[in-house]
């Protein structure tokens, strides 16, 4: 029988162990459709090496409640243990994922789990191919499992645009920059990667939208190496509205690449592989993730003194056309290489809390993610794809 559980320790829980490696999957779990997360733990569940399912739930008792009543069916179908567990207070930022996965990720810790799957909770296509092509890079040997998979040439904008350009800044010529989903919530941890997050002070303070840059980050410097195991099919989710949706995620994300600065680059002895990729689905290629005409507003309003003080500090080239959005919407002139030096700014001063820097990096990231959408997304999938890319590439071979 499912149940909730709060986090504690129960007299006996050790007793289920077995010997051999026993693999756990989890769902961070916040406001997404019981019943779509119910499916998914379904398949878990049934997935003939899992043996617990976890769904670590943030925000109201009822919340947690209408999980659990949604997988009451499914706990009469196998005899695999499903557990509502709720999220605990863990890291000095704002509660959010990070908070979920280090729940998650101490206490799989303590009960000695050799293996923990994680798992978007809002995944349509989840089936078990995820899990078993996890599994097999671990079997190869793999520490870390990481799922790549095709998206649309206007969706992941901010890994294109802060996560893969800053590690490419920050850790030039290695395999950081080069990672499909470095924000990907979909990666496999054999134990003892599980262990070094859970010692992990950084890991555990990040309580944000952060987590995954820091997770990508301190399981690259591993000596038991990275796989990327590819999902033909994509990651199939609920899309954006404006990307005022994100705008949270892209602030917090940009502070987790910031705060590596300074960090030892993995060695060239780190493995790292990846399965082929294949050609994205034909209906990823006509996808536009987001609304780019209820985005245009969010360039001009709400601008403050304090705000166009901090962008005097850009270089002219991008400080006199982006002021322009004080008055009406300019964007076309943010390029890669204008990106290049915002990015750079914002790396060595952003200051996460602080409301006229958070209002101009995400300004100054708007412009970006507008002048690609309406410049080289036009001019077809393959070709943007291959844009992007070379620009990630470009950027490590650029000094600042």
């Amino acid at each position: 029988m499912a149940r909730v559980d709060t986090g504690y320790d129960e007299i006996g829980y050790c007793a289920r162990f077995r010997l051999e490696t026993v693999s756990l999957v989890v769902f961070p779990f916040k406001d997404e459709p019981a019943s779509l997360v119910a499916n998914n733990i379904r398949t878990a569940a049934r997935h003939q090496v899992v043996e617990e399912v976890w769904a670590v739930v943030a925000g109201e008792d009822n919340i947690a409640n209408s999980l659990l009543d949604a997988t009451r069916a499914i706990s009469d179908e196998t005899s695999t243990p499903i557990e509502i567990v709720l999220q605990q207070r863990i890291g000095s930022l704002r509660p959010g994922k990070g908070d979920a996965m280090n729940t998650a990720i101490r206490r799989a810790a303590e009960r000695e789990w050799q293996r923990v799957h994680f798992y978007d909770a809002d995944i349509t296509n989840f089936d078990e191919s995820w899990i078993d092509g996890a599994e097999s890079a671990a079997d190869r040997g793999f520490g870390v499992v990481r799922h790549r998979f095709p998206r649309a040439s206007t969706d992941a904008m901010i890994t294109w645009m802060i996560t893969r350009p800053g590690l490419a800044i920050e850790f030039p010529e290695t395999f950081l920059p080069r990672l499909n989903q470095p924000l990907g919530g979909e990666l496999l941890l054999t134990r003892p990667a599980l262990e070094a997050l859970a010692d992990s002070p950084t890991v555990g303070d990040r309580s944000d939208w952060g987590i995954d840059t820091l997770i990508t980050y301190e399981t690259s410097v591993l000596e038991s190496g990275v796989y990327e195991h590819h999902v033909p099919d994509g990651k199939r989710h609920t899309l954006y509205g404006s990307l005022d949706d994100i705008r949270t995620m892209s602030l917090e994300c940009l502070d987790a690449v910031a705060s590596l600065h300074g960090r030892p680059a993995p060695g060239p002895e780190v493995p790292h592989g990846s399965d082929r990729p294949t050609p994205a689905p034909p209906d990823l290629k006509r996808t536009v993730a987001y609304d780019i005409e209820g985005s245009l507003r969010l360039l001009t309003s709400g601008w403050t003194p304090a705000e166009a003080e901090l962008a005097s500090g850009l270089p002219d080239a991008v400080e006199v056309p982006f002021l322009e959005n004080r008055v009406r919407p300019n964007f076309a002139f943010m390029d890669a290489d204008l990106w290049f030096a915002a990015l750079g700014y914002l790396i060595d001063n952003f200051r996460l809390g602080d409301s006229a820097w958070e209002s101009l990096a995400f300004r100054l990231w708007l412009s970006r993610v507008l002048a690609y959408t309406t410049g080289q997304a036009l001019s077809g999938y393959s070709q943007a794809m291959r844009y992007l890319e070379s620009t990630i590439g470009d950027y490590e071979k650029t000094s600042r």
